[in-house]
């Protein structure tokens, strides 16, 4: 039963991220149907890119180091606990309150001088709600975890629902009623400080106020390898927003903002799959077994994610222009064709084995050269492509860090690719799409 109730529980967990994806796509698409300014979209795009941008990598770091912490710490080892509350939450808690803190700060120092990101007025959008969105939205994560640690997936589920469908009204209501952006983006704080609300009645039921600073300090000796990795790992996407930001005045900003984007269930069934595999190698399994799982998976997920794809890369000028957005964003649709490559380095797995092995050094070392040619080739590719040069340069760089990692794996471990990729299909899906873009691109194939 409890088995049970944890997998229900990561499935509600997953339903939440896609429903926090789908609002912001729904809004991005009332926004351009509703014939918002171009200003107006530019100002909420910068508003949730700032937001998202300086906060993802420490608000993962401290959660995933927090939830091996929860009832398994020397702080609390000899604490009397009181029954259903824990005092690990509230530490958590107050760190992710003084993370936020800082970068609100950091908010208001640069908001009106923001153009070392922005090549533009310099000045951020609505700074006084940008800090209370930022520091409402990035302590309110630990929600879905209260409900994870206590088994309450329909609790889950439905605090999801409820307040996805309430972000809806409260930003796509005004946009419809003519208000402009700046109720919608009211309407989006209010509700984030609704839910905020609603932590602090959750950590007074789960919760025991006691402040530890051994606990404290445990927590960010834990966290801070995780937030570091996350930053290096997963900063991707926002490292072409900052370039974009940089290079692009507001206008082009918005254009590349909406189609900067990897399709939600390529990103959510590569991590799961890289998540699930994990844990097979502390139970002491034979490699061969676990390597032959990775190929057998992930060759699943070729047949899948591969045609949907491509699909999508073909009907993506029809998708944007007549469907989602308008003519205007005829260019978000060129970002987002490019984006869709970045399939053939999120297909393979060799990072799984690094860290199932706990060789850690070598990810970080891999990220870290990543980091430094992901910005050079950006920075290289937007000035003979464009907006469109920027996903190139990433996607082309991130398939020279899994070849990297698949080299490191062979030298060090003696581990072949063939192993765990099945590598007459990957050949065969990465040349098939490769074809598909270059058609596309020369206009062979235009579906408008």
């Amino acid at each position: 039963m409890a088995i049970s109730a944890k997998l229900n529980t990561i499935f509600g967990l997953q339903v939440f991220q896609f429903l926090r994806f789908l609002l912001f796509f729904i809004v991005s698409i009332v926004v351009t149907k509703f014939n918002l300014p171009l200003k107006d979209i530019s100002d909420w795009e910068m508003f949730t890119f700032i937001s998202s941008a300086l906060s993802y990598f420490w608000v993962t770091g401290i959660i995933q180091a927090f939830l091996p912490l929860y009832k398994r710490n020397r702080a609390f080892l000899l604490h009397e606990r009181i029954p259903g509350k824990s005092p690990e939450l509230f530490n958590a808690f107050l760190l992710l309150c003084a993370f936020s803190l800082v970068f609100v700060a950091l908010i208001f120092f640069t908001a009106s001088n923001f153009s070392v990101f922005w090549k533009g007025t310099g000045e951020l959008p609505y700074p006084g709600m940008l800090a209370v969105y930022f520091f409402t939205s990035n302590t309110t994560p630990l929600i879905e975890y209260i409900y994870l640690l206590n088994n309450a997936p329909r609790k889950l589920l439905r605090y999801g629902y409820l307040s996805f469908l309430a972000q809806l009204a409260a930003v796509c209501i005004p946009i419809a009623l003519g208000f402009g952006i700046e109720c919608a983006i009211c309407g989006l704080t209010g509700v984030t400080v609704l839910r905020f609300l609603w932590l602090l009645r959750l950590l007074v039921k789960y919760s025991e106020f006691k402040v530890s600073l051994p606990f404290l300090r445990n927590h960010l000796y834990v966290g801070y390898p995780v937030i570091i990795s996350t930053l290096l790992s997963g900063s991707s996407q926002y490292i072409d927003g900052f370039i974009a930001s940089f290079v692009l005045n507001q206008e082009r900003f918005a254009i590349f903002r909406y189609g900067c984007k990897e399709l939600p269930f390529v990103v959510v069934m590569t991590t799961a799959l890289n998540n699930a595999l994990l844990p097979s190698f502390s139970v002491k399994r034979d490699i061969p077994y676990i390597l032959s799982e990775i190929k057998r998976r992930s060759l699943r997920q070729m047949h899948i994610l591969y045609p949907v794809s491509i699909l999508m890369m073909i009907f993506s000028d029809f998708l944007f222009r007549r469907v989602f957005f308008n003519e205007s964003f005829d260019a978000s649709a060129d970002v987002f064709m490019v984006y869709q490559l970045m399939i053939i380095s999120r297909i393979v797995y060799p990072q799984t084995i690094l860290m199932g092995l706990k060789m850690n050094n070598l990810l970080m070392r891999a990220a870290i050269l990543e980091i430094v040619l992901h910005i050079g080739a950006s920075l290289i590719f937007v000035q003979f492509y464009g907006a469109t040069g920027i996903p190139l340069g990433s996607g082309l760089v991130h398939i020279v860090e899994k070849l990297v990692l698949i080299y490191y794996v062979y030298r060090r471990l003696g581990i072949a690719p063939r192993q765990y990729i099945n590598i007459k299909w990957y050949l065969f899906y990465s040349i098939i799409i490769g074809i598909v873009f270059v058609l596309i691109d020369h206009k062979v194939i235009n579906i408008i």
